[in-house]
């Protein structure tokens, strides 16, 4: 196969996955991946040499994506508070957009694969420990905040966030609250108060 043709295929799998994992909480076989992008099941060994390789990529992909997204934050020209409620804020946003990275990146972790785990670390968690431990200085220097150590922050924060997500059928089954817009709406200023006002 041509490479670009290649290109093609390995991007109309990795969507397919988008997609599928997007719309459901219990997963998505070769097969169902391959018939939403339409073409052979042959391909995901020929792009990615297995289902794990398709999922790995996709994890990737999302990670290095959030790690654009505190990128372009740290270059705005804004006190450290508003920057960590904007950040923790497209942090709950970004459990709408993928509801999978949560459990596609615990079954990684949990797999302790060194490639995996340091794939993770690598495209996310460490650009955001070093972040945050340059946004707590900065908080800390500005604003009087309190000294933090970046890695616990990073767990807490993330945490804080995902939970609501990862524990998203004990809400609507449990508590009986769907999890829509308003839902959203108030568990990011809810989760972002939290955050802030600890800081103090």
């Amino acid at each position: 196969m041509a490479r670009g043709n290649a290109d093609v295929t390995r991007e109309k799998l990795l969507r397919a996955a988008h997609d599928l994992l997007a719309e459901r909480a219990s997963g998505a076989s070769v097969s169902e991946i391959c018939s939403r992008a339409e073409v052979n099941v042959a391909m995901v060994r020929y792009c990615f040499g297995s289902k794990d390789g398709l999922l790995d990529a996709l994890l990737e992909r999302v990670l290095e994506g959030l790690s654009d997204e505190i990128e372009r934050l740290a270059a705005l020209d804004l006190p450290p508070s508003a920057k960590l409620q904007r950040h923790v804020s497209e942090i709950v946003r970004n459990y709408v957009r993928y509801p999978y990275v949560n459990r596609l990146m615990n079954e990684r972790l949990l797999s302790a694969e060194p490639e995996a785990v340091s794939g993770i670390a690598r495209s996310f968690a460490l650009p955001a420990r070093d972040w945050y431990a340059e946004l707590l200085a900065d908080g800390r220097r500005e604003e009087g905040w309190r000294e933090l150590d970046p890695t616990l922050f990073f767990f807490s924060v993330v945490g804080l966030c995902e939970f609501l997500f990862s524990a998203r059928p004990l809400l609507e089954r449990g508590f009986g609250e769907p999890l829509d817009d308003r839902l959203v709406e108030a568990y990011s200023a809810h989760v972002t108060g939290l955050v802030t006002a600890g800081m103090r």
